[in-house]
């Protein structure tokens, strides 16, 4: 049994806005009940709203400022602001996403009750419902949607870069 992991050497996955480390039983068979995350993310760059259906979040934010985004059933809603030492929770299945709100990078680590926990990015869910039920839903035109991206966006940047897409994990 390995007890050690090179986690911050080891493959990242690069955004515009920002960078994400995982640890989960997939790269690290000794973990059980839990995986962990290092969030990057650059001035003004959002980690997306993704639900974990599968798994509790704890954030601790080791550096920067951020707001923290929870969104549940019942109107439950939360605007969270977090700095460097504070830490926030998330319930399983619910809305979340990572702002960088400060004038300087953010710095987060989140670990996750699950080993492999599942991820849903709300772009995901966006691409794969049809253009035409969204509109209904939403009672907007169809040709208001066809801009939205077709798979994970994961983290963004400012707004004034382009977004780059990856495969949620």
């Amino acid at each position: 049994m390995d007890n050690h992991f090179p986690f911050k050497r080891s493959e990242a996955r690069e955004f515009i806005g920002g960078t994400l480390f995982r640890a989960s039983k997939k790269n690290f068979p000794v973990l059980r009940g839990l995986a962990i995350q290092a969030l990057s993310l650059k001035e003004s760059a959002v980690r997306e709203p993704h639900i974990h259906p599968n798994a509790e979040q704890l954030d601790y934010c080791v550096s920067g400022k951020a707001q923290v985004g929870i969104v549940g059933p019942d109107g439950y809603r939360q605007l969270l602001v977090l700095e460097a030492g504070d830490i926030s929770f998330v319930p399983q299945g619910y809305v979340h996403w990572i702002e960088n709100i400060g004038e300087a990078p953010l710095e987060f680590i989140v670990i996750l009750s699950h080993e492999e926990p599942e991820t849903i990015e709300l772009s995901e869910i966006l691409a794969g419902v049809s253009k035409d039920t969204l509109a209904k839903v939403l009672s907007i035109p169809t040709e208001l949607l066809d801009h939205l991206p077709k798979k994970a966006v994961v983290i963004s940047g400012n707004g004034s870069e382009v977004m780059q897409t990856a495969p949620s994990q």
